[in-house]
Parts: C-alpha cells; structure tokens; sequence
C-alpha cells in the first residue's frame, strides 16, 4: 500500500507537489504520492506555472447559501421558537437555501435534533415555596442525610443506541408491558437499600417497608437519632404515623418542596439506572427485577456519593434562579 503525504493545508499540500513536479517527478507519481487525480496535480502544477498561486484564488469556488446574518438570524429563531419545523423556519425567514443545507450548517456548530425533556410546571408559588426552602436549607450539613423515592421500571422500554445515518431502529414492545414499582434509599457514602413493593405505598405498607429496608441499616451507618430522610411530599411519606416511626430512628426529617425532582439526587440514580436495565433488553417481569438487581449493585458507589454531595450545589443554584427549574 502507497503510503499517502498529509499536509496542515492546501496551499502547504500546493507547495508539496510543485517541489516534486520540478525536481523531476512525474504526474503520475506526484499523484500517487499526494492521494489526487492526475487531473488535479495537472492544474496546479498549471495554476502556478501561469501565476505562481499556490492557493486558492480569494472569491472562487462555489458560494455559500447563508451570509453570515442569514445564519445568524436562524440560530436566533431557532433558539426562540424550539420545536418549529426547519422548513417553516426557511419559509418565514426566505432564506435562499434546502432544508438539507440548513441542517448541515446546524450540525457543523454544534446544533443536534432532539426531544423536549419533562419539566415541572412551577407557579409563582411553587417557585417562592422552593427558593424558602433553598435559604432555609443553604448551610445544612447532607453529610448524614438519606435520599429516598419511588419509581417504575418497565419491559420494552425504548434505549438509545448508534445506527447508520437514516436507519430507523425498531424495538417489539406491548402497549402494556410488565412493569415494577422500586424504591430506594442512597446518602453520601453511596447506595442504601433498594426494594421492590406491588400495588400502590399507603402509609402503613410504607412504614414496614422503612423497618425491613432502612432503619436499621441507617442505624447501623450513623446511629440512632444521627441520620437525617428527606423525601418527597407523597402521601405515605407525609402520613403522621409514618413521620412517628421514621423520628423513631431518625434525628429529622427533611421534605422536598412541591414539583421539585430537580432537588432530588435520586432522580439521577434512576435516571441511570432506566438506562441500563433498557440496555439489557428484559423481555419479562423476572428478568426486568433481576436486571434491576443485578444493576443496582453493578451501580458505583463513588458515582451515587458525588450525587448525594451534590445537595449544596443543589441549594446555591435554586437560590441563584430564585426558585425556578434548575438543570442538574
């Protein structure tokens, strides 16, 4: 195999195969060397010969469909209106170029297509009631603090993958596929405990669940009357028999404000956690709760401690956009 010369530029490259045309090389052989045409090699070896140019003429070649304001005025309405279709977006503008063009423009800075994420409506309220908690919370020590939530896994869920450019990737899954509720506890040294429950968590469900599955390993961790649950306002959590049992073992109890799974380390872990199981493929109800097992404790514990510490972060930046959405 002809080994092929690479060059930091074209009029470098230019230079190149001029130096070779005149220490005697032939077309043929320059062109082997260069990993061009003979036709190509031909006409710069002409260019220079008539004009002693080795790059480009400035002003030829092929001109571009956007002026630099025409692009600027399509990243403006992109960012303005997400979710208009490209082709309305040129119409409107009456950019002279194919949808083709203006995506591929889009791509080379950096733009991708992609779907709108979940994020919770937040009044006016919602966001005061979040930005008091956040100053209420922004010296707290999370240290010894336990993350709980629910959440449900399901067979067939869609995963993301790498496939060829224009291949559509289909997946066999029910409209009703098996699914399993879980919950799970993490803190600052990393995973707690995890379970499985059936049917819907009352307080008195919930509460048995805590004392086969937390207490006494939070016990354990920090002591009796250490450690610190925080948790979401469901409910069976907000129960007063069940704030009874948990202060039984715990020195507080700490509750999120409302629409706030931005706050909420635990929503990372699941988050995580969807995304491997999805991977694996589970075509059962056995097989979906042994992936979940098996990747629960395949999860790293460093991984789910930098979440858990990630709390005063949490606290700062919902002070910093008073009380509004944070991404984390």
């Amino acid at each position: 195999m002809v080994k092929v010369h690479k060059f930091k530029s074209v009029k470098g490259r230019n230079g190149y195969i001029v130096a070779k045309r005149n220490s005697g090389k032939t077309i043929h052989e320059i062109s082997e060397d260069v990993g061009l045409s003979e036709r190509q090699v031909q006409r710069i070896c002409t260019a220079h010969k008539q004009n002693g140019r080795l790059s480009r003429k400035k002003g030829s070649g092929r001109p571009k469909s956007l002026t630099k304001a025409q692009k600027l005025r399509l990243l403006r309405t992109i960012e303005a209106h997400f979710g208009t279709p490209l082709s309305n977006i040129i119409r409107d503008l009456r950019l002279p170029c194919t949808i083709r063009t203006a995506r591929n423009y889009l791509r080379s800075v950096g733009y991708s297509y992609k779907k709108t994420h979940k994020m919770p409506y937040l009044n006016y309220q919602s966001e005061e009631d979040r930005l008091t908690w956040a100053q209420t919370y922004r010296n707290f020590d999370f240290s010894t603090t336990i993350f709980v939530d629910e959440s449900v896994f399901q067979v067939g869920r869609p995963c993301y993958g790498w496939s060829k450019i224009g291949q559509t990737v289909y997946k066999k899954a029910s409209g009703f596929g098996p699914s399993v509720n879980v919950w799970a506890a993490i803190s600052t040294l990393g995973k707690v405990s995890l379970s499985f429950y059936e049917g819907t968590l009352n307080q008195y469900r919930y509460q048995q669940l805590l004392d086969r599955r937390l207490f006494r390993q939070a016990d354990d961790l920090w002591g009796q009357g250490v450690w610190v649950m925080l948790e979401d306002g469901a409910t069976c959590h907000t129960a007063k028999s069940t704030k009874n049992a948990i202060l039984a073992h715990a020195g507080d109890i700490i509750d999120w404000p409302a629409a706030s799974p931005d706050l909420n380390p635990m929503e990372n872990v699941w988050s995580m956690l969807q995304t491997r199981v999805a991977q694996r493929d589970p075509q059962t109800m056995r097989e979906l709760k042994i992936c979940i097992t098996e990747e629960w404790e395949n999860l790293e514990n460093e991984v789910v401690s930098i979440l858990a510490e990630s709390m005063p972060n949490r606290v700062s930046m919902l002070i910093e956009s008073e009380g509004a959405y944070v991404r984390y």
